[in-house]
């Protein structure tokens, strides 16, 4: 698929591009929560411009130039460094990450983790890791499960109060919590089995949607209509987990 090639090609050059600076930088404009690095801006060019010879008349959202564009027919979604807070203060946990998106439906999406050497990727094929198949680990008794959870919302106290509760209430109900503090991680890690439940309360499409086609691919499921409705996203490694979170978890939530 050509549109995937790019899309790797792409990631692969904002990856270069983070690589020749350094990997401790301060945040800049939007503070310590949700801070923007030199290596925002200049990963992001090298993606645009990779898409751009390739597809030039393509729409891209990109989280720090084009956020608000609308997504429509052929569209690039991406997020230059998912995790900047993490690396601006030097840990690896941070991604980049982009999706194509045809007609308002994913059809290729990469994930790669630089300071790990890990690339992860997605299109009607199946999913992969560094060129390998990947699945998800598949049912387990819930109380047997590594859950995942994103970073406390800066910007909705109801998200906040409900992620309080979650891992308050909820903390016999799994095995692990681990909040990681990029969602590519969460998200690509459900997807290869080394997690089971992910929860999320979805926002921007960069921040979910590469990393959510990633897991559908590798067989992970969700609630698609809650997620529409509620903007909760519980994604789980099979059908049998997915019903035992909407039962133990699901409740304190929404709460």
């Amino acid at each position: 698929m050509r549109e995937l090639e790019v899309l790797r090609a792409a990631v692969r050059a904002g990856s270069e591009c983070i690589g020749a600076r350094s990997a401790r930088e301060k945040g800049t404009s939007m503070g310590v929560y949700d801070a923007v690095t030199d290596s925002d801006t200049a990963a992001e060019a090298a993606i645009i411009k990779t898409i751009r010879e390739s597809f030039p008349d393509d729409a891209i959202i990109s989280e720090e130039t084009n956020p608000d564009a609308m997504m429509s027919g052929r569209t690039w979604i991406i997020d230059p460094i998912d995790g900047t807070v993490n690396f601006s203060r030097g840990m690896p946990f941070f991604g980049i990450q982009g999706v194509f998106v045809e007609d308002g439906r994913p059809r290729a999406s990469v994930l790669m983790f630089p300071a790990l050497g890990e690339e992860f990727w997605a299109s009607e094929d199946g999913a992969f890791l560094n060129g390998s198949p990947i699945r998800t680990a598949g049912p387990a008794p819930l109380k047997k499960c590594i859950l995942t959870t994103g970073d406390f919302s800066r910007r909705s106290e109801d998200f906040r109060l409900a992620q309080a509760r979650l891992m308050s209430e909820c903390r016999d109900s799994v095995a692990r919590f681990k909040m990681l503090g990029a969602a590519c991680m969460d998200f690509a890690y459900l997807a290869c089995g080394r997690t089971d439940v992910h929860v999320r309360f979805t926002n921007k499409p960069w921040d979910f949607l590469p990393g959510l086609y990633l897991a559908e691919m590798a067989g992970a499921v969700y609630d698609r209509e809650l997620m529409d409705r509620t903007h909760i996203l519980i994604l789980c490694s099979s059908e049998e987990v997915l019903e035992e979170a909407k039962r133990e978890i699901l409740p304190h939530i929404l709460r």
